[in-house]
């Protein structure tokens, strides 16, 4: 465990909700958002989960590795599963030994050292994205956020589970076997028009971070790399004479296709760039939500993903890496396999609203408060 595990729970509500109020105010100032006595606040509530057993159900949609999500203004869950204590750190007298990283005990707790207050060192722990990658998984899929007045709030906050209104419907959902629930949430937010790209950030269910790259193949086992490592001085490169030798082998039980294999899958072996190790986490559900208003009609963007690993048969295209795939198979052909739900659709407050896929749905229900109607 890291030193960074035993200060978490320093951090306090109170300064997640000033974080969140302070970076909100410098989008608004810079999309140049309306006033704010002239916001239209709505209660947003947002049910994800993946199908149990969809079968093969998804062979007509398209390979594609992960998409980075970076486009968003409001993103809650950072903080709720490994609050930002920077300005604690701040605040605490600086250690005795500042040019050394020093082992943790207990007297560190109450000290802060020059190189943890800068948050653009790799090695700070209290950097949100960086404790977020050491999880497994999302610790939560129901969130259980602090709450707060709406006519007060000067940035969008997340509503306590208590106001959740669709929780009969997941547990109907695990009851019935149907659906696995990966995020379950509720929050309030100012809605503005489709031009002033209002997005919300979602994630939630496993990290594949340690398993598969950003681009969506498996790393390569460790123990693997090693055996490749400690042989690779006894397997001498083949000339052209043996290559063909083998190949003439590999004929009688290898069939090469001489026809183009179809655009949308992932073709040939990965290069070296795309097996690095993420530094980020790597989301099985992932993805935006964009709310906004057409004159007085709501509008619902979702642009979600969800992500599976899935058996791959690599089948290159060009008959030259098919060769090459025939003398040095392939040993881990897995593929974190990406399927988009992205759809817009036209509601109605206090409805609840169905955005369905093959392997993943969507219920939302949007609430009116007391801010909602338009103010001038």
């Amino acid at each position: 465990m890291t030193q960074g595990w035993y200060r978490k729970p320093i951090a306090t509500a109170a300064l997640a909700g000033w974080l969140a109020v302070s970076s909100f105010t410098q989008v608004a100032k810079a999309q140049q958002l309306p006033e704010q006595d002239l916001w239209r606040w709505f209660e947003v509530e947002v049910l994800v989960f993946a199908h149990r057993d969809a079968g093969d159900t998804v062979e007509s949609f398209p390979w594609q590795g992960p998409q980075r999500y970076q486009d968003y203004v409001y993103n809650p869950l950072p903080s709720v599963f490994v609050p930002d204590i920077t300005a604690l750190l701040a605040d605490l007298p600086e250690c005795a030994t500042p040019t050394v990283i020093p082992e943790f005990n207990r007297e560190r707790l109450l000290c802060a050292a020059p190189w943890e207050l800068d948050p653009w060192l790799p090695m700070n722990w209290q950097r949100q994205e960086r404790m977020l990658r050491e999880l497994a998984a999302a610790p939560a899929d129901v969130i259980n956020g602090p709450g707060g007045e709406v006519k007060n709030a000067a940035a969008p906050f997340l509503a306590p589970a208590s106001q959740l209104e669709l929780s009969e419907t997941r547990q109907q959902l695990v009851r019935r076997g149907t659906g696995t629930p990966l995020l379950h949430l509720s929050w309030y937010q100012p809605v503005f028009g489709a031009d002033d790209e209002y997005k919300v950030r979602l994630f939630g269910g496993r990290n594949f971070a340690d398993e598969f790259s950003l681009a969506g193949y498996a790393l390569p086992d460790e123990q693997a790399k090693l055996t490749a490592l400690s042989t690779s001085e006894e397997k001498p490169e083949l000339g052209l004479a043996e290559r063909l030798q083998q190949l003439a082998e590999l004929q009688r039980t290898a069939q090469f296709n001489f026809s183009a294999a179809a655009k949308d899958e992932p073709l040939a072996a990965p290069s070296a760039s795309q097996l690095e190790t993420p530094t980020t986490p790597l989301w099985q559900l992932d993805g935006t939500m964009h709310i906004y208003l057409v004159g007085n009609y709501l509008h619902i963007d979702s642009d979600l993903e969800l992500r599976e690993p899935t058996a791959v048969d690599w089948q290159p295209a060009d008959l030259t890496a098919q060769a090459d795939l025939a003398l040095e198979p392939l040993t881990n052909k897995r593929f974190l396999r990406s399927f988009k739900l992205d759809q817009l659709r036209r509601v109605i407050s206090h409805e609840t609203h169905y955005f369905d896929h093959p392997k993943l749905g969507v219920v939302v229900q949007i609430r009116r408060t007391d801010l909602s109607a338009r103010r001038y």
